[in-house]
């Protein structure tokens, strides 16, 4: 393969990383979209450890048992479980109390809210490469890759600086220049 195809094949394969980027980001920011990783086993087998899962928020009088749902308690901690019963408040809230499925017990409080966010769909084991590619380390990696992929596809190549070369030899001979 040519110097030239390589640099294409950099530039379009870089090109379509950062669409694919762009989409992602836009899709979660427009249609309200949460990903989210699973760090522990509470869901499984049906979610497991590393499992990235897609939540879409949804009002409190849309939830349902046996709905998962993510939400944040008192602590500032996000849980993601599985509803097991839904108590509507009156006033637009409910009271939810909901169980991993690898659980013996409902959690031992129930989450009084308005909202949640309801999963809708989720791919086993692409939270690890999510969980990595955000950390620094990787930040910093995809960063040099860029850049050197910037540099590769359009730096100065021998070709070009012949032709830079031949163009002014073909000036001075012919006095123009």
């Amino acid at each position: 393969m040519s110097g030239r195809r390589r640099r294409e094949l950099a530039l379009n394969l870089g090109a379509s990383l950062g669409l694919l980027c762009v989409v992602a980001a836009s899709v979660s920011m427009f249609l309200g979209i949460t990903p989210l990783v699973f760090r522990s086993g509470s869901m499984s087998p049906t979610i497991t450890t590393g499992a990235l899962a897609f939540a879409k928020s949804v009002d409190a009088d849309q939830i349902e048992v046996g709905d998962i749902v993510s939400v944040v308690d008192a602590s500032d901690v996000r849980i993601t479980h599985r509803v097991t019963g839904v108590q509507p408040m009156g006033d637009g809230s409910a009271s939810l109390w909901m169980r991993g499925d690898a659980n013996d017990a409902d959690d031992p409080t129930p989450y009084i809210l308005t909202g949640a966010d309801r999963v809708f769909f989720h791919v086993d084991h692409l939270g690890y490469v999510v969980a990595w590619l955000t950390n620094p380390v990787a930040v910093f990696v995809g960063g040099m890759m860029a850049g050197g992929l910037v540099v590769f596809a359009f730096g100065r190549t021998r070709a070009s600086a012949d032709t830079v070369d031949e163009t002014e030899s073909e000036s001075e001979r012919t006095g123009r220049g």
